[in-house]
């Protein structure tokens, strides 16, 4: 019961940092629930001959009112705001036992990395890029647009479909960013850039030009404290499940 309680409260805690980025910029409001069908015209000049794609989904009716709300607002390309490094993609054969764990998409969730059971020669990759403190990781193949940021160094080494975006500006507070990408602001606009195909890639190129809405700081440090008491519950409770593990171990043993 404590452990369910910490672990609903984190995602309390997520939830509301969430609803209060929505509200802030305009997404949210109390009358959202308008359910009416709306469709979308544009001319050859705004759609193809601009941005490239012939197909529909792309200029579904969603895109065009998330960027009219972001209007509102100051907002900076990604690309202005953080540097971004590439990982690497050592293929199958490279594979180990042990060694440096190697972190794959799959491997990766907006609340942490997961366990691995591959592993790289940690002489052969000794001079890879390991994400460092405040790291933000995001996912850019397969399920694209999940973001992690690191709360510590990793010894590890993501595959190529992970890139590390390391904050440059004081416009914004780490925290605050990988929430923004993490939600539908940034969402939205890579399921729009990544669509079109069976296998979703999002280019670098695309990852760059995601508008960001840049909010005060107050407001940015009332978010991200949100979001470091969630993963402060959700440590806990995981801190209490290994422990209530172990005692069952125990007891089981004894009982034996």
């Amino acid at each position: 019961m404590i452990i369910n309680k910490l672990q609903n409260k984190a995602i309390k805690e997520f939830r509301t940092a969430i609803w209060l980025l929505l509200v802030e910029i305009g997404i949210v409001t109390e009358n959202n629930a308008n359910n009416n069908i709306v469709t979308t015209t544009k001319k050859l000049s705004d759609s193809f001959l601009c941005s490239g794609r012939f197909d529909a989904e792309y200029y579904q009716p969603k895109y065009d009112y998330l960027f009219k709300k972001l209007s509102d607002y100051e907002t900076l390309a990604l690309g202005d705001l953080v540097d971004i490094h590439k990982s690497i993609e050592p293929g199958s054969d490279a594979y180990c036992d042990s060694g440096i764990p190697f972190v794959r998409v799959s491997d990766l969730s907006k609340f942490g990395l997961s366990e691995t059971r591959i592993f790289l020669d940690k002489e052969n990759y000794s001079d890879v890029i390991r994400p460092t403190k405040d790291t933000i990781l995001l996912s850019k193949d397969g399920s694209v647009g999940i973001a992690y940021k690191a709360e510590e160094s990793l010894e590890v080494i993501t595959s190529g479909a992970i890139l590390h975006l390391k904050i440059k500006s004081t416009k914004v507070q780490p925290d605050y960013l990988t929430l923004v990408i993490n939600s539908i602001v940034v969402q939205l606009q890579a399921e729009r850039a990544a669509g079109g195909s069976i296998i979703q890639h999002w280019k670098s190129s695309e990852i760059e030009k995601v508008q960001i809405p840049i909010l005060p700081l107050d407001i940015q440090t009332e978010i991200s404290n949100k979001i470091r008491h969630s993963f402060a519950l959700r440590k806990e409770s995981l801190q209490l499940l290994e422990q209530a593990k172990s005692f069952v171990e125990q007891s089981i043993e004894i009982c034996n």
